[in-house]
Parts: C-alpha cells; structure tokens; sequence
C-alpha cells in the first residue's frame, strides 16, 4: 500500500531534476526515432519539434528560452507580462468586435512605405507593443517588418498563409498554414513549436488571455499554450470560420452545413443552431452575448447568448466578412453585393455604402468611430459612423484583406497585388 506514493514522490523528483539539468544546459531527454504527433510517443513523453520529449522537460526549456528572449530584447522580467492583457489577433481581441483604441487618417492617405511579396496578401497584419507588424502571403511565407517597413524575418511553410497571427500572452506569434500546421514562431522569427493538424487551416487563431489556443481546420481543436492538444471537435467537412470567444465561456464558430456551435472550453457543446446557407465568415460577439455572423445567402444574424435566432438581415450576395460592432452596439459588414452596412442592435439598417466591388474584408473602427474597409473594387474607404464618405484610397488591386491600425495612426493593409502597405 505504500508504494505506489513513494512511486510517485521519486518520479515527481526524478522529472524535477530532469527539468532542472535541461534548465543547465543538459543534453535533452528524447526518443531517438522522429515523431510526429503525441501518438507516437510512450509514457509522459509528448511531439515536440518533429521528438519525443517528457513534457517536463519542454516546459522548462520552453520557460528558459522565454527568458532568454526577454534578456536579450533588453526588457525586463516583469515588463514582459502580458498575462492580463487581451493578446493581439484577428479584429483586434477574442470577442472579433473590430474595435480600436487608437485613431486613423481622417484625410486621404499617403503611402508611407510597401513591403513586396510573391503571392496575394488576404491575412490582416498584427502589431506588436514595439510596432512590429507581421502578416501573411500567398508565397508560403509568414513575415516580420519593423515600423518603418523594413524586413526583420520570412519565415517559409509548406504552402499558403491565409489566416492572420495572433500573439500570445508571451509574446511569440501563432498561425496556422494550407500545410496544415499550427506553428508558434518567437519574436524573432524561428520556430518555439508546431502541431500538424493533417488538414489545411486558412482561419485565424483564438487566443485566450490565458493562452489557450482554439483553431479550426477539420474541426475545432483546442490546445494549450505549449501546442499540446486538449481536445479536437471533429465536423462534418472543413471550416473556414475563424472561432469567437463567448463570455459565457464558450467558443462559437460557424460550419459550411450552416450550423453555428458553441463549445464549452472543455470540448462539450453547449448548443447548434441551424441557419440558412454556409457559413464562411468569423462570428463576433457584443457586450450583452449576442453573436452576429453572415452566411453564403446573404444574410447576417444575430443569435442570443443561448443561440436562439434574434433577427436577421437580407443583403444581395454572400456576407463572409466578420461584423464589426461598434460601441453603440450597431454593426457594420460588407456583402458580395458591393454594399456596406451599418445595422442597428436590433438588426434594422441604419445605412449602407455602395462600392464598385464584392466586399470580402471586415470592417474595422477606430476610436473616433471611422470605419475603415476594403472592397475589391481597389479602394479603401474611410467612412463617419453615419455612413458619410470621409475618403477612398485607390490601392490599385483587390482589398480582400482587413486592415490594422498602428499605434502612430497609420494603416496596415494587404492587397491582391501581393503588398502589405502603411498608409498615413
């Protein structure tokens, strides 16, 4: 009978001082044989960059390498938390609202500088606290660029970047490739882990405060900051609906049989509602728990914090954008109609924008309430909360991507023409 805890208190020991050589500069404790999923390692040993590894021991090099970055970016231990702020992603934190804090140009633009690439840029760049954007092409490449445009890191996958990053509470960048691996890349470019999901992933990743990771691919997967997985929801086909965090603690996301789900954080559904028409775009989701999503007929919903239908809105074509919610509660989403659209809480329309172009990129709204969006009739526009034109930018190709806002007012924007362009 007593065995089996002094059993354990050794083995407890035993991974501890293994932690603490590896912490020493020890050499690793692994499986001579490559691995490539948690499956194919025995005991406590988890896939860890293409090796087995007792979870241990990744955790404290993990935490080591983690110090080291901060040492040798020169800031201090506890500057560098962000354990309570709302990591940077997809329009602009968990809930998708599309809200900033800062303001951008309320007059035509210049362009500030552009940064070329190979392929078409559709995922929304991200910035940093020290103003590093980094975004994704169509070239297989996932990039870096300091504030005044200049190259810092290209990191090169398999296939294509769709998604955006999203930053951890740490610091580093996850984004998910068309090669079907969710990687974790530190801030200076090289790979902290990876996790192939065997199936392309073209939607941006949920980030928690805590830093959980939720993605979609076959599925929704959950995994822990470390890129262990928790659990996998599997689904009927692929989704391409990048998940929304719930205040309820849910997850919520749309399928292309029409359903919106909504996960409790363990993997258990909560509820599914079934709507009318696929379901490509992102939902977001209001103060009050209400969830707005568009579907591939047209229309945007809103659903409860229950999922029960509230109300919905009929546009001319398919709406794939994520609605932007502003702090009166109102939305705005474009349609494959060419039309943006303001709607109020109670899914009436307050008023709409025609472009010449399909709408694909969501809205976002600065701290003044303008509201920034691209169409793919190679404008940018520049619009009041009452839907007046402040301006429009001829960017010279599709906007299919939706744009940021750094800290100094300018815009970050992709575009078709495969360049990511600051406009102030």
């Amino acid at each position: 009978m007593n065995r089996v805890p002094h059993v354990l208190a050794f083995t407890g020991f035993s991974l501890s001082l293994i932690g603490l050589l590896v912490a020493c500069g020890s050499p690793q404790v692994q499986t001579a044989t490559p691995c490539m999923s948690d499956r194919e390692c025995y005991a406590e040993r988890i896939c860890h960059e293409g090796r087995c590894e007792f979870s241990e021991v990744v955790l404290s090099r993990i935490t080591l390498e983690a110090r080291e970055d901060r040492e040798t970016l020169g800031e201090p231990e506890a500057e560098s938390s962000r354990a309570n702020q709302a990591p940077q992603q997809f329009m602009g934190g968990p809930f998708r609202r599309g809200t900033l804090t800062v303001q951008g140009p309320d007059r035509e633009p210049t362009e500030a500088w552009r940064v070329a690439t190979e392929g078409r840029v559709f995922s929304s760049p991200i910035i940093n606290e020290r103003g590093i954007v980094y975004f994704g092409s169509l070239d297989n490449q996932f990039r870096a660029v300091d504030p005044d445009g200049n190259l810092l890191w290209s990191y090169e996958g398999r296939d294509k970047f769709y998604g955006s990053g999203a930053l951890t509470p740490a610091g580093d960048i996850v984004i998910g490739g068309d090669d079907g691996i969710l990687r974790c890349l530190r801030s200076n470019g090289t790979l902290r882990w990876q996790r192939d999901l065997a199936h392309p992933i073209d939607a941006n990743p949920l980030i928690t405060r805590d830093g959980e990771i939720y993605i979609v691919a076959d599925g929704l997967y959950a995994l822990t900051p470390h890129g262990n997985i928790r659990w996998h929801y599997a689904t009927a086909s692929h989704l391409r609906s990048s998940p929304a965090l719930h205040p309820d603690g849910l997850v919520v996301f749309g399928t292309p049989q029409g359903s919106v789900l909504a996960l409790h954080t363990d993997g258990r559904l909560a509820w599914e509602t079934e709507v009318a028409g696929s379901i490509d775009g992102g939902p977001s989701v209001d103060t009050e728990g209400r969830i707005f999503v568009g579907t591939d007929l047209g229309r945007v919903l809103a659903l409860s914090p229950r999922g029960e239908l509230l109300w919905e809105f009929r546009t001319g074509a398919d709406v794939r954008a994520t609605p932007a919610i502003a702090p009166d509660g109102s939305l705005v989403v474009g349609s494959y109609d060419g039309t943006i659209y303001s709607l109020s809480s109670a899914g009436e329309l307050r008023w709409s924008h025609a472009t010449s172009g399909r709408v694909r990129a969501s809205a976002r709204i600065d701290a003044d309430g303008t509201i920034y969006v691209g169409s793919q009739d190679d404008f940018l526009y520049a619009l009041t909360r009452d839907g007046e034109l402040l301006w429009q930018y001829n960017v010279g190709s599709d906007v299919d991507a939706t744009v940021a806002i750094d800290s100094t007012g300018r815009i970050l924007v992709g575009s078709d023409d495969g360049s990511l362009r600051a406009l102030r």
